[in-house]
């Protein structure tokens, strides 16, 4: 259902219109910003679990809702805009999204994916700017905790997209290193927040949260056994996953809300 993924979305998002951002504060935009680069993976995700007839029916509605999160966020953010250098990137992602989008928008196809995981590759590293650029306009080190913190809600995604490809056996350069690389850098994250301490209860236990489901997707989902795929349990996992990282992200995002 598309209340019960906004439930989890970053500040109980509006789709009926834009005018719902009609004021959009500094940590929401951050932590926006930084939802947009997982909105990503987890539209390539969707578009290869339908291609590979996994749970077709929740990957099609759940890519059509994540589309239209994405769509919202980009028209919020273009308001927010503070400067120019933010402003100039929005037009960027723009460009690149209305290419992805055309792509995953279209009958899922293997040949075809291989363009889609560069396209996605792309705005990925575009939505990275922005999230950068958004955290250097805030300043102050809680913006630095939402964008560390939200780059493991992407992974929750890219992992598990990467997974798909694997699964689904599209042949895209380095889908393996991309792979155990992700992998690799969640676990690196992990350790950052812990070294950064936990300012409050609720971020302590958000984040012993997060630590136990992503220990419960590696015991779970073999991650490291060619072929040994089971890729109900990776979606399964990768979105509780999600809902657990949005939640910690969310939460360092009210750091800075409130100082």
């Amino acid at each position: 259902m598309l209340k019960d993924f906004l439930r989890v979305a970053v500040l109980g998002i509006c789709l009926a219109s834009t005018s719902c951002w009609a004021v959009v504060t500094p940590e929401e935009a951050m932590n926006m910003a930084g939802l947009q680069r997982t909105l990503g993976q987890r539209i390539a995700k969707d578009y290869l679990m339908m291609g590979s007839g996994v749970r077709v029916e929740v990957a099609t509605k759940q890519l059509k809702d994540t589309i239209a999160l994405f769509e919202n966020h980009h028209n919020a953010l273009v308001e927010f805009a503070p400067n120019p250098t933010i402003h100039n990137k929005l037009v960027e992602i723009d460009k690149t999204w209305q290419a992805y989008k055309q792509l995953v928008q279209t009958e899922p196809d293997k040949e075809q994916a291989v363009g889609m995981l560069a396209v996605n590759d792309q705005l990925l590293e575009q939505c990275q700017k922005l999230t950068d650029l958004v955290e250097q306009n805030n300043g102050g080190e809680s913006s630095r905790l939402v964008n560390r913190s939200g780059w493991n809600r992407v992974l929750s995604q890219r992992i598990a997209m990467l997974y798909m490809a694997k699964n689904w056996g599209i042949k895209a350069p380095g889908l393996d290193d991309s792979f155990t690389k992700s992998v690799g850098e969640f676990d690196t994250v992990m350790a950052e927040l812990h070294a950064a301490g936990t300012p409050n209860p609720e971020i302590a236990n958000a984040l012993r949260k997060a630590e136990a489901q992503w220990k419960f997707t590696r015991t779970a989902v073999d991650l490291a056994t060619p072929g040994n795929y089971i890729p109900t349990a990776m979606a399964s996992s990768a979105d509780t996953l999600f809902k657990q990282m949005n939640e910690l992200t969310r939460l360092y995002a009210g750091l800075s809300a409130s100082n």
